[in-house]
């Protein structure tokens, strides 16, 4: 861990720390976490943890309740399947519908370059990089329509859809075939013949890419 942080913004550094510790898996789902092992592994006060752990709470990462121990979030197929997947067809539905038809060629450069290191990922094992360009290809459909209250919604569940990759993917180790999927969508999506085409394989990609593995999760 890193043990050097300066005062300005310490909190946002500790709760940065303890995120990738999260999505790196060196912090298991379900796992205790204190304010008092944190703050001696980094070198920081209580208070500074106190205030990031408030935050990654908020950002649906932890979960505590008062009085009682604070636990790593988990995940459920109740929660994927009827909110998470909907939530995520909505969203980037809504922003590909908006925004599909202002891309320039600097966004199709972006996505060409995502997959680009999707591959590279594909070819060293790394899930945890693969699934950090899994975020980055859906976040620019979002970003890209330009709507800050949809890319508000969008913000206030990432780190949910993050944990939701983590755990299942890590289970099902696919990453050939999710690299595939987002060839396949990339080439509707840059083709940009027909918005209605686009909302379609967008649609078919997020519940056909995680409905087959959403038994993994506990």
């Amino acid at each position: 861990m890193v043990k050097n942080f300066s005062k300005h913004s310490l909190k946002h550094r500790i709760a940065k720390e303890i995120r990738k510790l999260i999505f790196e898996g060196k912090l298991n789902q379900g796992e205790k976490i204190t304010e008092s092992q944190i703050s001696q592994d980094l070198g920081v006060s209580r208070t500074s943890v106190r205030e990031a752990m408030l935050q990654l709470e908020l950002e649906g990462l932890l979960v505590s309740s008062p009085y009682k121990e604070t636990k790593i979030a988990t995940i459920s197929q109740e929660e994927v399947l009827e909110l998470l997947i909907p939530m995520r067809v909505h969203i980037e539905t809504f922003a590909l519908k908006k925004g599909f038809l202002n891309w320039d060629e600097k966004t199709k450069e972006h996505f060409k370059v995502i997959i680009e290191n999707m591959k590279k990922a594909v070819r060293f094992e790394d899930i945890s990089t693969f699934i950090e360009l899994d975020i980055e290809f859906h976040e620019l459909i979002v970003t890209s329509s330009d709507l800050e209250s949809v890319i508000q919604i969008w913000e206030s569940i990432v780190h949910r859809i993050r944990l939701h990759f983590l755990y299942q993917n890590s289970k099902s180790g696919t990453l050939q075939k999710w690299l595939t999927e987002h060839e396949e969508l990339a080439q509707v999506l840059m083709s940009g013949t027909s918005i209605d085409e686009a909302v379609s394989a967008l649609r078919n990609h997020i519940v056909e890419t995680n409905i087959p593995d959403v038994y993994l999760l506990e």
